[in-house]
């Protein structure tokens, strides 16, 4: 859930961006109609799109990747970044911004050379990355859903925090295939993807600035998307929403969950909280029970514009099989 709630409310007050529309005169959320919402709501205070998966070169090297854009009033903000799990380290990161806003309706979002957008070739469409990052190398990605979007929450509308909602749709499973390159040396990679859109207007509740997010994606073709809002110490603070794809397609909204940090944890090299590298997911209602372990210690993301977070792949040890994605944030301030 991207990962970014909090982020984006944070990104907001570093750039110093002041909401200057009075709360009773911003638009109201209705329920998501696809295609109708894949284009930018430059109205509501925040948006983002978000893409994260892992893919493998020919060699079977695997490789994690965040690409995602944020969009506020008056800025467009963006980041790259991808771990090479073997290597246990971070080989492409950074961040783009960009002055101005996007135009209501708008799918294709360019930053200071960084690009992300859609392509509406079939009815689910295609996405596609496209991050230079000078002198280390290049992601290019085409990432084409390959089951339809599930709206998330009621009709698409998620509890932010107390008082406040988002808008949230996602794509649990993209076919990933594209380009990597790295100290000049180009490889073909493919492997599988999430994909998240999400805008309202919650930029300055505080109470939204820290959460657990969690994407799990089952071998039997099930899927699994959950988040918890926690206080600054990681507490649970009782506002979390799920979503549960059956391997039929069928999906559910359990109510009850739980997200257990399990150690080690971990204090990244410039960061201000400790991060789990160990959780056990349990959703009784779907009989998800399953331990996940950080398949690097490094999947830290460090900013200048926005607090770091954690985003990172996991690997399932224990219960069904598959593969999973984790973000979780304790960070209050950026190095701006």
């Amino acid at each position: 859930m991207r990962r970014a709630w909090p982020v984006v409310a944070a990104m907001v007050a570093a750039l110093a961006i002041a909401t200057a529309t009075s709360a009773a005169s911003l638009p109201a959320l209705r329920p998501v109609v696809l295609p109708r919402d894949h284009g930018a709501h430059p109205a509501f205070q925040v948006e983002w799109w978000y893409t994260a998966g892992t893919v493998a070169n020919h060699r079977g090297r695997d490789f994690f990747w965040f690409a995602t854009v944020w969009a506020g009033e008056g800025f467009v903000l963006a980041k790259v970044n991808v771990v090479d799990l073997q290597a246990d380290r971070i080989v492409l990161s950074k961040e783009y911004v960009a002055a101005g806003a996007l135009t209501s309706g708008q799918t294709r979002m360019d930053v200071d050379g960084f690009g992300l957008g859609r392509q509406p070739r079939s009815v689910l469409g295609r996405w596609s990355v496209d991050a230079p990052v000078p002198g280390k190398g290049r992601l290019r990605l085409s990432l084409t859903p390959v089951q339809p979007y599930v709206l998330n929450g009621s009709h698409g509308i998620v509890p932010e925090g107390p008082g406040a909602t988002s808008a949230y749709y996602s794509d649990p499973r993209l076919a990933a295939r594209g380009t990597l390159v790295l100290d000049g040396q180009p490889s073909r990679v493919s492997g599988q993807g999430w994909f998240d859109h999400q805008w309202g207007n919650f930029a300055t509740n505080s109470a939204s600035w820290h959460w657990n997010w969690f994407a799990c994606q089952f071998q039997d073709g099930s899927d699994l998307m959950l988040y918890q809002f926690i206080t600054p110490a990681g507490r649970p603070t009782g506002v979390q929403s799920a979503t549960f794809v059956s391997r039929h397609g069928v999906s559910t909204h359990p109510r009850r969950f739980t997200a257990v940090p399990l150690g080690p944890a971990i204090r990244p090299a410039g960061a201000t909280g400790t991060y789990p590298l160990r959780w056990r997911l349990n959703v009784p209602s779907v009989h998800v029970n399953v331990t996940l372990k950080a398949r690097a210690r490094h999947q830290f993301i460090s900013n200048q514009y926005l607090p770091g977070f954690w985003e990172g792949a996991a690997a399932i040890t224990r219960g069904a099989p598959g593969a999973c994605i984790v973000e979780s944030t304790r960070e209050t301030t950026s190095t701006f």
